[in-house]
C-alpha cells in the first residue's frame, strides 16, 4: 500500500481554537499573494461541488476549489480503510508545482492531527499583526494545514494541504481547509452509505443465491462449485477449497479445491494437526490471516498455503457444537479479507454446514439401501448356485461392482492347521486351489478373533506378525479380511486387496462382513449337497462313484478328449468266481473281498484316473490322457497286486483272488460311451475265455509232472500248491493214473475224460488258501480247523471255473467231497444228484488218501483200501461205481505206489 512517508520531523502544530481570535495571517512579503474570493462565495461553490460532481472527481474538484482560495499546491485526501495497514487509504494526492513528484506531508503530522481529532496549522512562528504567533515546522517543511473528516463524532479520513513557503497559512486558510473536510466528511459518509447498501444489496443476493444452491443441489462437489463462484463475486476467491471431516477424526478431505484458478484433484485425507485448517477445525472459529507474517503462527500449511499466499480467510461449518468442515479462501494480496468478508462467508458456511450433514444423511442412506440391495442381488445369487467355486466367483463379481478389490480370495480350513485357498484370483488370473499354512497368517487372526480385519497402508501390512496366505501379495497396499461366520463358528475367510492404500473404508468392510456371511452358509450348503451328492454319486460298500456317475463322467470325458484329442482309455474288470465267493463263505465275505479290490484300484492309480463299480463286482476305471499302451501297463499293475493279495478271513485262512480286465480306447474303438462300454466289456469276456490276464507279459514255466492232460493253463497254481504242500505232488500223479484207467473202464466221452483228469490233479488246488499250520498238522483236527479244510472245494473251483475248458473240471472239484447219502459238502447233495464225475472224484481221491503214505497217516494196503470203500458204498460212495473200481484195482493188482 503506498502510504504518507516521513520527509519532515520534529514538528509542532497550533490547534484551531488556539489561532482563532489571532485573525487574517500577514502574507510574508517575499510571497506572492492569492487571489481570495469572499468565504460566503467559497462555502457556495462548496455546496455546489457536493451536489453536482461525481464522486470518483470530488478531490480533485475540491483541491481547484481550494487552491482558488489559498496557496495550495499540494493536496492530500485519505478515507478510513481498516484492511489499510495503517488505516486509512489515499484516495488523492497531488502537486501541483511539480507534477512529476509525488506530493509530501510528513506522516507525524498526519498522526498529531488524528490524534488530537481537529484541524491543526503547522508553520514557521512569526508575529501577526494583532501579536499573535505561529509556530514553525523548524524543518523546512514550509506550511502545513492538517483536518480531519470527521462524521457524528467518527473519524472518516483526513485532508492535508501543504506550501513549501513558511508562514504562508493563518486562520482563514484554516478555515477553509477545515470547511473543506467537513465537506469531504459528508461526501464520503454518503459513499459509504451507498458503498453499505450495495454491500448489502450483494450480501443479500449472495445468501439467496446461496440458499438456492444449497436447495437445489445434492451432488457436493457441485454444491461447492456453485459457492465458490457466488464467493467469487464478492471477494478473493482464487484459491478456494471445502475440507470435510472433524478434529476427533484427525484428518480431512478435500472434495473441492481450486488452488490459483486450477482444479486440485485429492482425494487423500491430509491430518489436520499444524495447519490452518486443522487450527479452525479445532477451536471452531474464523480466522482472517492478513500478512504472510501471521502465518507464522501455524507450524505448517496445507495444501495451496504457499509462499505466494499472503492472507487468508477460513471459517468453520457448524451444525450444532460440532464442526464438521472449513471453508477456505486464499489470496496472494495482503487485507485481501474484511469482517465483513468473514460474517459473509460464515453465513455461508452455517447454511452449507446443514447441507452437507443433510447430504451425508441422505449419502448414508443410499449407500445403505445400496448394500441392501447388493445383499438382496448377492443372496438371490448365491441361492442359485452349488458350486463352492461357483459361489465364490459370483462373490468376487458382486463384491468388485462396489470395491477396488483387484486381488480377492475365499479359503477354507483343512486338516493340518492349514487353509485352502477355494477360490483366488489377481486381475483376470484365477489361481488353482492351494493349500497353506494357518499359522501366523491374516485368516488366523481373523478366524480366531470371527472379526474382520483392514490394514490400510502397505506399512501396516508389513508391520503385522502375520504370513501372506495369497502369494501375489508385493503390490497389495490395503487388505480387508471377513470371517465367513455362521453363528458362533467361523468356516473360513473371505479377503478383498487392492494395490491402492486406504482403498477400504467403513462401508466397505461392512459389506464385506455381511457378505461373508451369506457366502458362509452358502458355502455351508454347497458343502452339505455335495456331501449329499457324493453320497448319491458314490457306492456305500466301497465309497467309490457308481454306475450313473461314471456314465456321466465317461460322456464328458470323451467330449474333452474330442476337444483336447489327447487320447483316453477304459478299463472294465470284475472278480473272477465271484458269485462261488459269496455262496460259499457269504455275502460278508464278498463285501470285504470288494473292498480288497478297491484298496487295490485306489492305490495303483492316479488321483487324476476315475474310479468306480459299475455293477456287481464288475469295476470300471476312466483313464484321461493315458494311450492303449499306458493303458495296459496300469491293467498289469492292477493284475498283479490283485495276485499278490489274499482275502483273509476271520478264523485266519486266506482267499486268493484273481480279476480279468478288458480295455477299449478313445478314439480307437469309438467316440461314444456305449462303443467304449460294449468295447471294453467284450475285452473283459475275451479275457476270461482265455484263461489268462490280458496284461500279462511273462509265464512262469510248470513244474515237471507226470500227468495226463493239458495243464499249462494252471502251471502256476500247481506250482503254489506244491510250494506249500511237496508230499502232494505224488498224490496228484496216482489220482491222475486212476483217473484216466477208471475213465477207460467207464468208457467216458473225450470231454469228461479230459474233465475227469483236469479235476483228477485240481481237486486239492483249493488249499493254497489253508494255513500251513493247518496243513500239515500231524495230529487230530480241531472243529475249527476242520471248517477250513471243507472250504478248499470251493476255493479251487473258483480259482479254475474261468479258465476255458476247465468249467467242468471246476463243477467236479467243487463237488467232490459230497456223499451218495446227502451228507457231505458244500451243496449236500445226494445219488444222482451229485455230477458223475464228482462221484468217480471222490472214489479214486479216497483210495488213494488211504493206500499212500502222509504225514499225519501211514498208508494202507489195497485190499484194507478196497474194503473200506465197500464199507462207504451206499453211504459215502456210489455203491455202482465202488463195484466197478474194485474189479478194476483187482484186475490190475497194481503195486501200491512209493
Amino acid at each position: 500500500m503506498a502510504q504518507v512517508r516521513p520527509f519532515i520531523q520534529g514538528s509542532s502544530a497550533l490547534p484551531l481554537e488556539k489561532s482563532s481570535a489571532v485573525g487574517q495571517a500577514a502574507v510574508d512579503k517575499d510571497h506572492s499573494a492569492v487571489a481570495v474570493p469572499s468565504a460566503g462565495n467559497f462555502y457556495a461553490r462548496l455546496l455546489d461541488l457536493s451536489s453536482s460532481q461525481a464522486e470518483d472527481h470530488f478531490f480533485a474538484n475540491l483541491h481547484a476549489l481550494v487552491r482558488e482560495v489559498m496557496e495550495a499546491p499540494i493536496l492530500v485526501a485519505a478515507t478510513a480503510d481498516v484492511m489499510a495497514p495503517d488505516g486509512y487509504r489515499l484516495q488523492y494526492q497531488r502537486n501541483i508545482d511539480e507534477r512529476d513528484s509525488l506530493p509530501i506531508i510528513d506522516k507525524k503530522f498526519v498522526t498529531q492531527t488524528l490524534r488530537v481529532g481537529r484541524p491543526m496549522l503547522f508553520g514557521q512562528i512569526r508575529k501577526l499583526p494583532t501579536g499573535g504567533f505561529l509556530q514553525s515546522t523548524g524543518d523546512g517543511s514550509g506550511s502545513v494545514i492538517m483536518a480531519p473528516m470527521r462524521y457524528e463524532g467518527k473519524t472518516l479520513g483526513y485532508i492535508g494541504v501543504r506550501t513549501r513557503r513558511e508562514s504562508v497559512y493563518g486562520p482563514a486558510e484554516l478555515e477553509y481547509v477545515t470547511a473543506a473536510a467537513d465537506l469531504a466528511a459528508v461526501v464520503v459518509r454518503c459513499k459509504l452509505v451507498g458503498e453499505e447498501a450495495r454491500a448489502r444489496s450483494t450480501e443479500l443476493r449472495l445468501m439467496l443465491e446461496a440458499a438456492r444452491a444449497l436447495s437445489a443441489e445434492r451432488d457436493l462437489r457441485r454444491l461447492f462449485s456453485r459457492l465458490h463462484r457466488l464467493v467469487g463475486n464478492v471477494m478473493d476467491a482464487g484459491t478456494f477449497f471445502v475440507a470435510l471431516g472433524t478434529w476427533e477424526q484427525g484428518q480431512m478431505t478435500l472434495p473441492y479445491c481450486v488452488d490459483r484458478y486450477r482444479m486440485v484433484e485429492d482425494g487423500d485425507p491430509i491430518p489436520l494437526e499444524g495447519s490452518l485448517t486443522g487450527y479452525v477445525f479445532r477451536e471452531g472459529q474464523p480466522v482472517i490471516v492478513r500478512t504472510g507474517e501471521d502465518f507464522r503462527r501455524y507450524p505448517s500449511i496445507q495444501r495451496g498455503d504457499g509462499d505466494d499466499v499472503l492472507s487468508a480467510l477460513a471459517v468453520p461449518m457448524r451444525t450444532g457444537s460440532r464442526t464438521i468442515g472449513v471453508i477456505c479462501a486464499q489470496s496472494t494480496r495482503t487485507h485481501a479479507y474484511s469482517e465483513r468478508d468473514r460474517d459473509v462467508l460464515v453465513a455461508i458456511a452455517e447454511q452449507t454446514a446443514i447441507a452437507v450433514e443433510n447430504s451425508q444423511h441422505l449419502g448414508r442412506a443410499e449407500q445403505r439401501a445400496r448394500e441392501l440391495q447388493l445383499l438382496a442381488e448377492v443372496s438371490k445369487a448365491l441361492s442359485a448356485q452349488l458350486s463352492i467355486g461357483a459361489l465364490c466367483q459370483t462373490v468376487c463379481d458382486e463384491v468388485r461392482r462396489v470395491m477396488d478389490a483387484k486381488v480377492f480370495y475365499v479359503a477354507l480350513p483343512v486338516e493340518g492347521a492349514a487353509m485352502r485357498s477355494e477360490f483366488s484370483i489377481e486381475g483376470n488370473d484365477i489361481t488353482p486351489p492351494h493349500v497353506t499354512p494357518l499359522e501366523n497368517s491374516f485368516a488366523q487372526k481373523v478366524m480366531e478373533t470371527r472379526q474382520p480385519m483392514v490394514l490400510h497402508t502397505e506399512a501396516e501390512i508389513n508391520d503385522q506378525p502375520h504370513q501372506h496366505i495369497h502369494s501375489n501379495s508385493k503390490s497389495v497396499k490395503s487388505v480387508a479380511m471377513a470371517p465367513l461366520r455362521l453363528g458362533d463358528r467361523c468356516i473360513g475367510v473371505m479377503s478383498a486387496q487392492s494395490y491402492n492404500e486406504n482403498a477400504f473404508d467403513e462401508s466397505s468392510v461392512r459389506i464385506l462382513t455381511a457378505i461373508g456371511e451369506q457366502l458362509a452358509l452358502a458355502v455351508q450348503n454347497a458343502q452339505l449337497f455335495g456331501e449329499a451328492r457324493n453320497r448319491a454319486d458314490r457306492d456305500p460298500l466301497t465309497n467309490l462313484f457308481h454306475h450313473r456317475y461314471l456314465k456321466t463322467r465317461l460322456e464328458e470325458e470323451i467330449a474333452r478328449s474330442r476337444f483336447t484329442s489327447e487320447p483316453l482309455v477304459v478299463l472294465m474288470m470284475d472278480i473272477d468266481n465271484f458269485k462261488l465267493v459269496n455262496d460259499t463263505y457269504g455275502h460278508p465275505v464278498g463285501d470285504d473281498a470288494l473292498r480288497m479290490l478297491t484298496t487295490v484300484l485306489q492305490t495303483t492309480c492316479r488321483a487324476s484316473d476315475i474310479i468306480g463299480r459299475y455293477g456287481g463286482d464288475e469295476f470300471m476305471i476312466i483313464l484321461p490322457d493315458t494311450d492303449a499302451e499306458h493303458g495296459l501297463l496300469t491293467a498289469e499293475r492292477i493284475e498283479l497286486d490283485v495276485a499278490s493279495r489274499a482275502l483273509m478271513l476271520h478264523d485266519g485262512a486266506a482267499i486268493p483272488l484273481r480279476c480279468s480286465i478288458g480295455m477299449a480306447s478313445v478314439p480307437t474303438d469309438g467316440w461314444t460311451p456305449a462303443e467304449i462300454i460294449i468295447k471294453a466289456d467284450a475285452a473283459l469276456y475275451q479275457s476270461k475265455r482265455q484263461g489268462r490276464p490280458m496284461a500279462r507279459l511273462q509265464r512262469v514255466g510248470t513244474t515237471q509232472l507226470r500227468l495226463e492232460g493239458n495243464f499249462e493253463p494252471v502251471s502256476e497254481l500247481l506250482a503254489a500248491l506244491l510250494a506249500r504242500d511237496p508230499a502232494t505232488r505224488n498224490h496228484l500223479e496216482h489220482v491222475n493214473r486212476l483217473g484216466k484207467d477208471f475213465a477207460q473202464l467207464l468208457s467216458l466221452s473225450e470231454s469228461d475224460t479230459r474233465s475227469l483228469l483236469l479235476s483228477s490233479v485240481l481237486h486239492d488246488i483249493g488249499k493254497i488258501a489253508i494255513p500251513d499250520q493247518v496243513l500239515r498238522k500231524p495230529g487230530r483236527l480241531t472243529r475249527d480247523e476242520y471248517d477250513l479244510i471243507r472250504r478248499h472245494p470251493a476255493i479251487g473251483a473258483m480259482l479254475i471255473e474261468h479258465i476255458p475248458g476247465f468249467k467242468d473240471a471246476a463243477n467236479a472239484v467243487l463237488y467232490h467231497h459230497e456223499r451218495f447219502d446227502g451228507r457231505g459238502y458244500p451243496a449236500k447233495l445226494s445219488a444222482g444228484d451229485i455230477p458223475l464225475l464228482s462221484r468217480i472224484l471222490m472214489l479214486i481221491d479216497a483210495f488213494s488218501a488211504m493206500v499212500m503214505d502222509r504225514p499225519y497217516h501211514k498208508g494202507m494196503s489195497e485190499p484194507e483200501a478196497l474194503a473200506e470203500l465197500q464199507k462207504g458204498a451206499g453211504s459215502q460212495f456210489d455203491p455202482a461205481l465202488v463195484e466197478q473200481f474194485s474189479h478194476m484195482i483187482a484186475a490190475q493188482a497194481l503195486p501200491a505206489p512209493t
